[in-house]
């Protein structure tokens, strides 16, 4: 086989397209978000308790410890993400809001007393991988 200037342009294109492939919404390396907290009442999900989509997330999961919502553009939906100051708890991306733009989080908590409690923290998110 001749080795050409075409032949290796070539072969750098596809793998500088490789690499930036591999630099996106999964290349999430611990990166400091801003975190919130929500539960599955009226006043943070605008549904009541006899909606059949009351405590559902966008993933069509029920809401539960370990449930986080991210911004979809720089997470995907189903990653799992270790969150500073829960070492014991893998969450996962399950659902999405209208004010969770950017690097900002919003975990889910059993109670509204709970979630108010949690306030607005800056913490470091890593995805998990390989779980």
């Amino acid at each position: 086989m001749k080795i050409s200037k075409k032949n290796v342009l070539s072969f750098v294109v596809v793998l500088i397209i490789s690499l930036l492939s591999m630099v996106s919404v999964n290349s999430l390396q611990a990166e400091v978000f801003t975190a919130t907290a929500y539960c599955s009442c009226k006043k943070c999900c605008d549904k009541d308790p006899s909606n059949k989509w009351y405590g559902i997330t966008a993933s069509g999961r029920k809401a539960r410890w370990g449930t986080v919502a991210v911004d979809r553009r720089l997470i995907k939906l189903g990653s799992r993400l270790r969150i500073e100051g829960f070492p014991d708890t893998v969450f996962r991306a399950d659902d999405v809001g209208g004010a969770i733009k950017g690097k900002c989080i919003d975990l889910w908590f059993p109670s509204h007393r709970k979630a108010l409690e949690f306030g607005r923290q800056k913490l470091a998110v890593e995805l998990v991988s390989g779980l």
